[in-house]
């Protein structure tokens, strides 16, 4: 298995697909043993047994991507090879690369704001004084809290 190999095959039989938020990367395949080849090389994914809509036709499966981060890595080995997805991919690692920063971004400052919240919290300070502080709500400064052991 290479990633040369992988691209070749997602050129012919994947997708990337936008999911609300992000983007989802599929493979369909009747081979199941190919599908699971591809996870232990890329070490990403997973496979789905496909539902069969008529009797006749053949078992199937689908490799799935959905972890944005997973998502950005798959796409990035693969890329220098795609032909016919090329163009797509670029486009997807461009959001990508963007959206995985301000998220990285995003989830420092809630951290930051934890951390804040659980200094309070030991001096015994309320909750909703808490929350209006740090500018989360309170039930859910709350609820970390909680998880950690801090009452």
């Amino acid at each position: 298995m290479t990633w040369d190999y992988i691209a070749g095959f997602f050129d012919g039989e994947g997708s990337v697909c936008h999911n609300g938020k992000g983007y989802r990367i599929t493979i369909a395949q009747t081979n199941e043993d190919v599908l699971k080849d591809i996870i232990s090389f890329s070490g990403v994914g997973s496979v789905v047994k496909v539902t069969k809509r008529k009797k006749h036709w053949k078992d199937s499966w689908v490799y799935y991507i959905a972890n944005q981060k997973d998502v950005y890595f798959f796409l990035g080995k693969i890329l220098p090879f795609l032909v016919v997805k090329k163009k797509h991919a670029e486009g997807v690692v461009v959001f990508l690369t963007r959206y995985l920063k301000e998220k990285e971004l995003h989830e420092q400052l809630v951290k930051e704001k934890i951390n804040h919240a659980i200094k309070m919290r030991a001096k015994k300070r309320p909750y909703r004084e808490i929350g209006e502080k740090v500018g989360l709500d309170w039930s859910y400064v709350r609820r970390i809290l909680m998880k950690r052991g801090i009452h």
